[in-house]
């Protein structure tokens, strides 16, 4: 029998220990094995779980792509009328069932309220599938109430007549069916697939457009201690060319002139060029509410033309010559709201105007249009004067009943005959006891366009310390005609780049005279103050590219309303427009008239065709040739003023083409011209000096509301500000106390 050796208690000690690691590690390791594979696992559920999910999203887009290319989604709009139609047949079954139970009379009452509850309910609806009606009769007020009784007026019949009546009912249903779904069915044409997407993502962009600019007034504008804090948007409509809001302003503040003067605040602000702003009068004239436009697509990005119809001429969609309004169409504004005329005439009277612009603005493509509407008037004869000796506008000049543009001296030629003209219109109408001046073909107005005015009407006299007009500058015989000349059918058109008084020869009343007819600021880089053309605080530099571009002042309509846009215009061109100009006989003056100036100045205005521009171009070559001998004063040879040296002058009576300029006999003196009656002096009221409030308190006083307590009220400012205006309006002698608490216009401003 072998000998076995019994092991000791530490061997089996150890043994165990490692039978119980070994076990241990094998447990682990299955548990990390299934660890992993349970994780695995539930990362491929997730990832078949995304992956489904993904295919479930595209699967609905597919769909829905599918849904709306589908002819009965693009049909949607089309047959909900008859979706309407069949459920008030459907309620009319209905309703004859009813009134077994409960009467006709009850079933149509209560077939009334379910109908005003539906289209309430349908009215309300911004979004879905009845969206489309909910805005269709948000539109307009009647068109619920006239479905609502149009259907409720057939169900009612419907439960008196019954069946007997039925192909009566049904003739009647259709008729009114086909007659209320007309409008929405033309409104809701059957749009094509890309079309309808298109139309889609515009309408999503615009409404993101409406809600930035929303936003960003609020935030960078109305909030606390911004430009213009208290101030918000409302009453938002979308217009043909962009968005409108009502701006409801800060009582006690400076209304729409300060929100005018805010315009680059308010394009930075909302991120929209100034061009592209116009903020306007509210039409319910509050001073706490205005208008505020931003276009998106303006109808005048591609220029504006001239086009024809068998009368003539035509501007946007309008004639150029509007002759029952007495104006001159120019162009449209930028936002498509309206087009801008030229005031020309108005009862008793004869406007002329200011047009300021930088080489290259399209100032001269403007006069050659206000020349074409002058000619297509009929009515109106026009001479032209030009700083820069007939350079400027050509066609204007070519087509003038009088080019009196070669030289300053011819331009102080035609200012002398116009005055005479006007003093014998002036007498006519005493020796008639008439009131103003109405045009006509036998007695025309004039107008006088002075081009580059600010080298036109100087402080040049003919011949110093004379009685009459020759003893008067150019200057002051253009305000002599601006003053007195309307209400006797001579005005004046200036147009300048200067942004100075010069280009009014330094004459305020000139300036008003001008102003109160028409002002149009084109392109310049030079901003023009405030001080020199009243209420005009934008930039002209802000203009857009391409020319016609220009700012309108200020002006009143035939009725005698204020207009005052913001807003931009374009004016109308034309390649060449002297096949148009050529289209109209030159207008000439009236006999009298003709015979006061020939009277006056040696038979100047017969003879003035006579002078072809070979005759012009050799008068210029005398003058060289003159001024070579030393008989022109270099002064006189390099500025223009006149042909004569300053020796000569002060006997001298000749033209610039030597001609006599005798004193006409019969003619009054210069004072007595200037002694008109007070109705021809109301352009002598200067107020371009005042501030806004200053004039807003005179216009308020001028308008009727004589006490002070009342003014703050409707201009909208505070009582301090109003008590500081009226101070300075007495002392400038525009307003007087009239008694307590009462203001009124002085004679002067009367």
């Amino acid at each position: 029998m072998a000998n076995t050796t019994k092991p000791s208690k530490k061997e089996l000690e150890k043994a165990l220990r490692a039978d119980f690691e070994r076990t241990l590690a094998q447990a682990m390791e299955r548990a990390g094995a299934e660890s992993h594979s349970a994780a695995g696992t539930k990362r491929s559920q997730e990832n078949e779980a995304t992956t489904g999910k993904e295919q479930a999203t595209a699967f609905l887009e597919r769909l829905r792509r599918v849904e709306d290319t589908a002819l009965r989604h693009r049909l949607r709009l089309q047959y909900q009328p008859h979706l309407v139609g069949a459920a008030v047949a459907a309620t009319a079954l209905i309703a004859q069932a009813a009134q077994l139970a409960v009467g006709p009379w009850a079933c149509a009452a209560g077939t009334g309220a379910l109908m005003a509850a539906t289209l309430a309910a349908v009215r309300t609806r911004r979004a879905g599938w009845w969206a489309e009606a909910g805005a269709w009769l948000r539109a307009h007020p009647l068109r619920m109430v006239l479905v609502g009784s149009t259907a409720w007026t057939w169900m009612v019949c419907s439960l008196l007549v019954g069946f007997d009546g039925a192909h009566m009912l049904a003739t009647g249903g259709l008729g009114a069916l086909v007659a209320l779904s007309a409008h929405w069915w033309r409104t809701h044409r059957i749009a094509y697939p890309e079309a309808a997407a298109q139309a889609k993502e515009q309408a999503a962009e615009e409404i993101a457009d409406v809600d930035h600019i929303a936003e960003a007034w609020a935030a960078n504008l109305a909030a606390e201690n911004k430009p213009l804090a208290g101030t918000s948007l409302t009453d938002y409509e979308r217009t043909q060319h962009g968005h409108q809001w009502t701006v409801l302003l800060r009582p006690g503040g400076g209304g729409l002139a300060e929100l005018r003067a805010k315009a680059t605040a308010i394009s930075t602000a909302i991120d929209v060029d100034v061009p592209m702003i116009s903020l306007e009068r509210h039409p319910t004239g509050r001073p706490t509410r205005a208008v505020l436009r931003v276009t998106v697509d303006s109808p005048v990005t591609d220029g504006v033309p001239v086009t024809h119809d068998e009368d003539g001429p035509v501007v946007a969609d309008l004639p150029l010559w509007n002759a029952k309004a007495g104006d001159i169409t120019l162009g449209p504004y930028a936002d498509g709201v309206g087009v801008k005329s030229w005031k020309t005439y108005r009862p008793n009277s004869l406007y002329g105007g200011y047009i300021f612009g930088d080489t290259g603005s399209g100032k001269s493509e403007l006069l050659n249009l206000i020349a074409l509407g002058l000619l297509a008037s009929g009515t109106t004869a026009y001479w032209y004067l030009d700083g820069q000796e007939g350079a400027s506008s050509p066609l204007v000049a070519a087509h003038a009943d009088w080019d009196c543009s070669e030289s300053p001296s011819k331009a102080r030629q035609a200012l002398e005959a116009a005055c005479a003209v006007m003093k014998m219109r002036q007498m006519q109408n005493k020796a008639a006891q008439a009131k103003g001046f109405t045009p006509s073909s036998e007695r025309p107005g004039l107008v006088l366009i002075i081009d580059e005015s600010h080298l036109v009407l100087t402080d040049y006299v003919r011949i110093r310390k004379a009685s009459g007009f020759a003893g008067k500058s150019n200057a002051e015989l253009a305000e002599l005609i601006g003053r007195t000349g309307r209400k006797v059918g001579v005005a004046l058109i200036c147009a300048s780049q200067d942004t100075t008084l010069k280009a009014f020869g330094n004459s305020g009343p000139l300036r008003s005279s001008l102003l109160r007819g028409n002002g149009v600021v084109m392109f310049s880089t030079n901003r023009i103050s405030a001080g020199i053309l009243p209420n005009f605080s934008a930039n002209p530099a802000d203009l857009p590219d391409g020319g016609g571009y220009a700012y309108s002042l200020e002006t009143t309509d035939a009725t005698g309303a204020k207009h005052s846009r913001s807003a931009t215009f374009r004016g109308a061109y034309t390649e060449d427009f002297g096949p148009d100009l050529a289209r109209y006989p030159t207008r000439v003056l009236e006999e009298d008239s003709a015979t006061v100036i020939d009277l006056y100045q040696n038979q100047a205005y017969e003879r003035r065709h006579e002078i072809t521009a070979e005759a012009k171009a050799e008068a210029v070559g005398a003058d060289i040739d003159a001024f070579k001998r030393g008989e022109i004063d270099i002064n006189d040879f390099l500025f223009g003023n006149g042909h004569t040296t300053p020796a000569a002058a002060a006997t001298s009576t000749t033209g610039g083409d030597g001609s006599a300029l005798p004193e006409l006999a019969v003619l009054p003196s210069l004072s007595e011209l200037v002694n008109t009656p007070a109705e021809d002096d109301e352009d002598l009221v200067d107020t371009s000096g005042l501030t806004a409030v200053q004039r807003a308190v005179y216009e308020a006083v001028s308008d009727g509301i004589s006490r002070t307590r009342d003014i703050p009220g409707v201009i909208g400012r505070s009582e301090r500000a109003v008590y500081n205006a009226k101070g300075v309006l007495i002392e400038h002698g525009l307003l007087v106390q009239a008694g307590r608490g009462e203001l009124a216009l002085t004679s002067r401003a009367a």
